[in-house]
């Protein structure tokens, strides 16, 4: 049986799902970077804007065969609002039928439905 470090409490684990922040904390040379994973669904928007107001960054994770997800929207919008930097990170990739072409031109296409400016979209 496996599990993630991420996942701490029982309904996250049954269900895979992010409901409570969690933080990881690296080092890069002398700057310490603090990874947060937020819940990604809307009925946990609050946790989700609460965390992206102490964030100086947002690094969005979109899967190479799924693409962007409802909660990926929801996410980004709020980051946006925020006006967030964000970094996309194409995952899984290695998924047999993965097709990150398709989901970077389908995330490029959602920043630009959200009202992303130049700078962001790059």
């Amino acid at each position: 049986e496996t599990q993630s470090s991420m996942d701490s409490n029982d309904l996250e684990m049954e269900r895979g799902i992010t409901i409570l922040a969690k933080n990881a904390a690296i080092r890069y040379k002398d700057v310490k970077i603090n990874i947060i994973d937020t819940p990604g669904h809307a009925d946990f928007g609050g946790e989700v804007e609460r965390i992206l107001n102490m964030a100086d960054g947002c690094l969005l994770l979109v899967d190479a065969q799924e693409g962007p997800m409802p909660q990926t929207k929801f996410v980004l919008r709020k980051a946006l609002e925020l006006q967030k930097k964000t970094l996309v990170v194409i995952n899984k990739v290695d998924k047999p039928a993965s097709r990150p072409d398709w989901v970077l031109d389908t995330t490029f296409d959602l920043f630009a439905s959200l009202g992303a400016d130049d700078e962001l979209c790059d």
